[in-house]
């Protein structure tokens, strides 16, 4: 279910169910449910349960849904990478696979109406980042690849980062794809139309957090320490 809570006194200002056919682990979802804004009025877009649904703000009532997330009614099809909004494109994760980019929007079943692309080569774990015309996809593995807003094609193929698992979600600064494995080592890749790294950091600390920014410093929580990297 979705419910929206006053955030003054904590009391409950809707709740409404959010139904889904998805089977076993399929309708479980850790992803960060996101807003994105159609005709001047902004949504909330929820991705999980084999499903991406629009809801009012106002009321939770779900304006749209948008399927194909999980084509063959895979029982392990759990979502945990969180959509990507650029303008009124929502971009949805899966398994992997498919990774759907969809106009927010319109009403009902929209799943073949407001698709606009897809791509076999989607997140796992961690959420892509965008600079508004290209989106950086960084799978679990340290594979990332850049791929065209637009139309989803590809501006530079798949490369390694430094090895390792990365379950955190890499983040865009200063023109820089800061992306950080479960070690504690960073990779940064300039964020343009060549695949670049500039430079690889070691922390050697065990941490599954996203780095956060705040101005010209960056903050990355591991299992001992809080840094600050300025």
């Amino acid at each position: 279910y979705l419910v929206a809570v006053d955030a003054a006194d904590g009391k409950t200002i809707w709740k409404v169910e959010r139904p889904t056919d998805a089977l076993s682990e399929s309708p479980d979802s850790y992803s960060t449910p996101m807003f994105v804004e159609v005709a001047g009025n902004k949504q909330l877009v929820v991705c999980g349960g084999d499903y991406l649904t629009g809801h009012d703000i106002a009321t939770g009532k779900e304006l749209w849904r948008a399927g194909g997330l999980n084509p063959r009614k895979e029982r392990n099809y759990r979502t945990i990478a969180s959509s990507l909004v650029v303008g009124d494109i929502v971009f949805a994760p899966s398994r992997v696979k498919p990774f759907v980019a969809f106009r927010a929007g319109g009403s009902g079943d929209i799943s073949t109406s407001h698709r606009l692309w897809s791509t076999e080569y989607g997140p796992d774990v961690p959420t892509p980042v965008s600079d508004g015309e290209r989106i950086f996809i960084v799978n679990d593995k340290g594979i990332v690849l850049c791929l065209r807003v637009e139309d989803g094609s590809e501006v530079w193929g798949r490369n390694r980062m430094e090895l390792g698992t990365y379950s955190a979600s890499p983040v865009l600064a200063d023109g820089k794809i800061y992306a950080t494995n479960e070690e504690g080592s960073t990779t940064v890749i300039e964020a343009g139309d060549e695949f670049k790294i500039l430079a690889t950091n070691k922390l050697n600390d065990y941490t599954l957090a996203s780095p956060a920014v705040s101005g010209s410093q960056i903050f990355i929580r591991t299992s001992d320490y809080l840094y600050c990297l300025a």
